[in-house]
């Protein structure tokens, strides 16, 4: 949600996930300043139906989160709910972690090298915010893939 809102100051966006824990992480605390973010503030969110239904969107880092989502909150959020690695093509399989996005917060490199990596994390963003604007490419929704859902291992994160 901080990169959403460093490229649309106004937008709604929120953070939330399914098993959060205290606060920040240093790492993800420091890549954010690198990117111009302030986020020392910010305590994670634990998702509930009610942030769900608020919500016009949900975007999952990895298929196992979108199976517990499906399953803890309901198969009708599937409509609207996305995977953050490539929303814009149904997925084939998940075998090979394909769609998994990896957390860097656990990443022991230096802060400098992950920014480095995970920079397509800020076009995916961009990407996103045309997307729910109507600007970009459209958003394939996990409605459209729910039998490949079904088969994800939902411990799998």
């Amino acid at each position: 949600s901080f990169l959403y809102r460093q490229l649309d100051a106004d937008a709604p966006a929120l953070s939330a996930g399914l098993a959060v824990g205290d606060c920040i992480s240093d790492r993800a605390l420091g890549m954010l300043r690198l990117w111009g973010i302030e986020a020392s503030g910010h305590c994670p969110r634990q998702l509930d139906r009610a942030l769900c239904d608020r919500a016009d969107a949900i975007f999952v880092m990895a298929p196992a989160h979108l199976r517990r989502l499906l399953a803890d909150y309901g198969a009708d959020l599937a409509g609207k709910t996305y995977l953050f690695g490539d929303p814009f093509r149904r997925p084939q399989s998940f075998l090979r972690g394909d769609y998994k996005v990896r957390d860097p917060s656990f990443d022991e490199r230096p802060v400098e090298e992950l920014v480095s990596e995970f920079l397509w994390m800020r076009e995916r963003v961009r990407q996103i915010r045309l997307a729910l604007r109507g600007e970009g490419r459209v958003l394939v929704p996990a409605s459209e893939y729910l039998p490949l859902i079904q088969a994800v291992d939902p411990d799998d994160v």
